[in-house]
């Protein structure tokens, strides 16, 4: 899916820009705003939008899942057969335990209302277009998803679910939708060109396009395809970007490959609001410096010795540290008890504790939740995958708060997930599998504790080597750093020493190597590298009897 991102990007880098111009650009992108990133990341329950041609025992599992034992309501009565047929199925999975009700949107009474709101199940033959009385509709129908229910519509109908619709067919015009898709303008009559025509006048709006016989299911964030036909999502071109799109249809015998039947409606969202942004990484991001405290980024699978004896001390040591760990989770609640916590306060730290939310707005507003942030001379961001970070804290004040405690002095740690989001541009975040090491919307999301870099892990266990080579030949402009498992490096101004029982791996694309030299830098634990000037301090491996070593991660 990054392909013509990366070709459209070498070919602005080709192109060059101004010094000025240059400066100024580097400074906007390598700025975290609260609005760069999606406040709501999911839907609370499930849409189910189907072409009418497809044939509705596609339609019969998800049907009979999402009506079975459950109150149903049925919106309208459109004849057309496609929705004629799946009101029957659903009427007939309902089942004894169930119930099954029908009403028109002409009749926009509160008392209809109210039953559309409290169904498990609506499917939506018809809304009104007439944007007032459409309108109506808004809180009941996104009530039933909030409450976890289902919404069925025909493409026609559904298009009306975007944040944006198109009004008489006419790409130049459209209305207010409902955002029960959000930040998506959804349309099946319109070619993928005209489509692309449409976004263009809504940047930050994501398309969506459903081929005869396609139907697709959201679910949460991940929209996946349950029908024959082609589902396309595809968002317009940016200041550095080619328009992008992606097509996927249900899996058959010889398309298993993820990509090729789902695809992450956030991550899609996010390159739409990327592509309305200044160019990341910029050409000239800020060095790779921390003015002040120290980062502790460990490569995952273990930690070296004496980690996190450093960690504390760096805090404050155990009497005065204030320690608060970040878990990596994409579950809203991750339970009361961690065990690093627990190691904190039984090596005698008293102020140790955990913060976690998926709720943005909770990150940004809520003064209790904000409060050990406030107050931390320590944090330990935890293993998992990386953009559950961005997606929970990008922008908002406990992201200003983090980078506080540097300025304070302290210490910011973390392993695996915990170590790639200490860079500011983040490596390996598709939140659909972990191959890639470039994820187009995602690339952005980094906390930027350390600037200028971009940072992989689990390095040599995983064989990554070639994934730093492929970024760094989009971004030259980048330092990128590989970690080897139970190996770390801790960072104060632009050193960075090595530790643990692997190498740190120092990628620069200006680095003056013979022919058949590796592209990169690996060096051992006692080894010591110039982040900023992109030099060698020291070569432990001239002193081999460096002690070195790791322990489990607590």
């Amino acid at each position: 899916m990054h392909r013509v991102v990366i070709t459209a990007v070498l070919a602005a880098l080709a192109c060059g820009t101004p010094a000025i111009a240059s400066a100024q650009t580097a400074a906007a992108a390598a700025e975290a705003v609260y609005s760069h990133w999606p406040e709501d990341l999911r839907i609370g329950g499930r849409l189910v939008v189907f072409d009418g041609a497809a044939d509705v025992a596609v339609l019969q599992p998800t049907l009979e899942r999402v009506a079975s034992g459950q109150s149903v309501f049925c919106l309208g009565r459109s004849e057309d057969a496609g929705a004629t047929a799946v009101r029957d199925a659903l009427e007939a999975a309902v089942g004894e335990n169930g119930s099954y009700a029908a009403g028109s949107p002409a009749n926009a009474s509160a008392e209809l209302l109210a039953a559309v709101a409290a169904a498990d199940c609506v499917f939506v033959a018809e809304l009104p277009s007439d944007p007032k009385r459409l309108a109506a509709f808004k809180a009941p129908l996104h009530a039933v998803v909030r409450r976890g229910g289902t919404l069925i519509a025909e493409a026609p109908v559904a298009r009306r679910f975007g944040k944006r619709y198109v009004t008489n067919g006419d790409a130049s015009s459209t209305a207010a939708g409902l955002n029960l898709l959000p930040d998506c303008i959804l349309d099946a009559s319109l070619g993928e060109r005209e489509l692309l025509q449409v976004l263009e006048k809504h940047p930050r709006s994501v398309g969506l396009h459903l081929a005869d016989e396609a139907a697709f299911v959201l679910a949460g964030r991940k929209v996946i395809a349950i029908g024959p036909g082609a589902v396309t999502v595809c968002v317009t071109q940016g200041t550095a970007e080619e328009s992008a799109s992606l097509s996927i249809s249900a899996p058959t015998r010889r398309r298993r490959n993820p990509e090729s039947v789902l695809f992450d409606l956030t991550q899609w969202r996010r390159m739409a609001i990327d592509r309305d942004l200044p160019p990341f990484p910029g050409e000239s991001p800020p060095p790779p410096v921390v003015e002040h405290g120290t980062l502790l980024i460990v490569g995952g699978g273990g930690s070296p010795r004496g980690l996190t004896d450093r960690f504390v001390e760096l805090a404050g040591g155990v009497e005065h540290a204030r320690l608060v760990y970040v878990p990596c989770s994409e579950n809203d609640s991750v339970g009361e008890r961690h065990g690093i916590v627990e190691s904190w306060r039984r090596m005698g730290v008293e102020h140790a504790t955990f913060v976690h939310t998926k709720d943005r707005r909770q990150a940004d507003t809520d003064e209790k939740f904000l409060t050990p942030l406030r107050e931390a001379t320590g944090i330990y961001f935890g293993g998992g995958r990386q953009w559950n970070f961005s997606d929970s804290y990008y922008g908002t004040r406990a992201h200003r708060l983090m980078k506080d405690v540097l300025r304070r002095g302290g210490v910011i740690a973390g392993s695996s997930a915990g170590a790639s989001i200490q860079g500011r541009y983040l490596a390996r975040a598709t939140p659909i599998g972990n191959a890639d090491i470039m994820a187009p919307g995602y690339e952005r999301g980094g906390l930027g504790f350390l600037p200028g870099v971009a940072i992989d892990q689990h390095f040599s266990q995983r064989g990554r080597q070639p994934d730093l080579t492929e970024l760094i030949a989009v971004y030259p402009q980048l330092l990128g750093i590989g970690l080897d498992e139970a190996t770390a490096i801790e960072v104060r101004g632009s050193v960075a020493e090595v530790t643990g029982r692997g190498r740190a791996f120092f990628y620069d694309a200006g680095a003056e190597r013979a022919a058949g030299d590796p592209d990169y830098t690996a060096l051992p634990a006692g080894s010591s590298y110039d982040l900023a000037r992109r030099a060698v301090l020291h070569d432990a491996r001239e002193s081999p009897d460096e002690p070195s070593g790791a322990e489990r991660e607590d």
